[in-house]
């Protein structure tokens, strides 16, 4: 079961990660595409959204990033 919410706008190319909680980030379209680059990396992909809010990607959980790379591929 996804754990996180993923919405990718495809005329902007900005995409929100919402939790089941409800905490949010939101990634420009430069980051989405720095996280397709090292989505085999999940250490890479919590520093990317760390850039955007460091206690958000603190939280991520393994299984959470990986579902983040899996969907942004």
């Amino acid at each position: 079961m996804d754990k996180l919410n993923i919405e990718l706008c495809p005329e902007t190319g900005i995409c929100s990660i919402i939790r089941k909680d409800g905490t949010k980030v939101d990634l420009m379209p430069d980051e989405v595409s720095d996280i397709r680059g090292a989505s085999n990396d999940p250490d890479a992909v919590r520093k990317i959204i760390a850039e955007a809010d460091d206690k958000f990607a603190e939280s991520l959980k393994a299984d959470e990033l990986s579902q983040l790379a899996a969907r942004l591929k």
